[in-house]
């Protein structure tokens, strides 16, 4: 299945404190106002999620994008990520090798099922995916 990173939300762009004020230097970005829209709509509902992954990556010694691209792979995803920065290739890289706990992924999954309006994206869980000419159900089992 195709999953997307939340537009980027669950990327290590953001934390949860970041997310939550939406400070200055956030909105003063090259964002769209789409983008900022967005953003807005998902503050309060993506926090605890953000909150999670991120003590996740605290106790495992990596960060954030490394903790989302591996729950991608822990569900039978090939992720395709970009790497625009050496930051972005070391997270990439730091998202093999290991894999979440069956406890984090449902712990993962419990506080991404809150976040509203963003079905089948992320952390959300679903049994179907985009296969190119139209949706089609898989299983894991």
């Amino acid at each position: 299945g195709i999953i997307a990173i939340l537009q980027g939300l669950l990327t290590g762009k953001y934390s949860k404190e970041s997310i939550a004020s939406l400070d200055d230097a956030l909105l003063t970005t090259s964002k769209t106002s789409l983008e900022l829209r967005d953003l807005k709509k998902y503050e309060k509902e993506i926090g605890p999620l953000l909150g999670e992954m991120e003590k996740i990556a605290t106790q495992r010694g990596k960060t954030i994008a490394q903790v989302a691209l591996n729950y991608v792979i822990c569900k039978g995803v090939i992720p395709i990520p970009g790497s625009r920065t050496v930051t972005q290739f070391k997270d990439n890289v730091g998202a093999m090798g290991w894999q979440l706990s069956k406890k984090e992924i449902l712990a993962l999954e419990e506080k991404a099922d809150k976040i509203r309006g963003f079905e089948g994206a992320g952390f959300k869980r679903t049994s179907e995916k985009f296969v190119g000419y139209g949706v089609e159900k898989w299983s894991l089992d």
